[in-house]
């Protein structure tokens, strides 16, 4: 399992052919682009598994943050797919600032 470090944009929810529901999680990223020969901004969309619906809620309160989630890939025609994994929990990697009590 591999685990993916990047900001959340937003989740895409849209039914597929059979008309049950997709999820996906997307990220911000970096590829190589080599026509320009220098890393360029990109999307990067993780497959919502089926057994981790029921956190989708927990999701969208992490939209705009730097997250953490575990990932299991999948290649296809040169291309490398992601799909959430074990227990499918978001890990929040936004620092917090810690409180400070005034001694009293």
């Amino acid at each position: 399992m591999n685990l993916i470090r990047a900001k959340l944009l937003k989740i895409d929810s849209k039914p597929d052919q059979k008309g049950s529901m997709n999820h996906r999680l997307i990220f911000s990223s970096e590829r190589f682009d080599a026509g320009l020969e220098q890393m360029v901004p990109c999307s990067l969309p993780v497959k919502f598994h089926e057994d981790h619906f029921y956190l989708l809620e927990a999701y969208r309160g992490f939209v705009g943050r730097v997250v953490a989630v575990q990932v299991s890939m999948s290649t296809m025609d040169r291309n490398i797919y992601y799909k959430t994994a074990g227990e499918g929990k978001p890990l929040d990697l936004q620092e917090r600032q810690p409180t400070v009590k005034a001694a009293s």
